[in-house]
């Protein structure tokens, strides 16, 4: 079934704001207030099927100051690479997938 972001409960646990390099846990929101970080994914070890994250560049500045998201393992879109944000402004939801063993870009 997955751990989806959800703005029921206890949603103010799961919104982030973040200016340094920041370990990311599933269902977090993360909203990045800087560039040149580096958000680094939970480990591929524990994820599920649908596990969600979510990245926000806040105060558009990835154009010129890139937010690099790190795969810790597993892969982005099916690739052995780490995700660089580079469009200001940009929303970034990335989900799993179990069958691949991989973090899709959704949005």
């Amino acid at each position: 079934m997955g751990r989806y972001i959800t703005t029921t409960g206890t949603a103010a646990n799961v919104v982030r704001t973040v200016s340094t390099n920041y370990n990311a846990i599933v269902n977090d929101r993360i909203i990045a207030t800087a560039g040149g970080i580096t958000i680094t994914l939970p480990a591929s070890g524990g994820l599920i099927d649908n596990d969600t994250i979510q990245i926000i560049d806040a105060n558009g500045v990835a154009s010129s100051s890139n937010i690099t998201v790190a795969r810790n393992g597993a892969k982005i879109q099916n690739l052995s690479e780490d995700l660089t944000i580079n469009v200001n402004n940009a929303c970034v939801t990335l989900v799993y997938s179990t069958a691949i063993g991989s973090w899709l870009i959704t949005r």
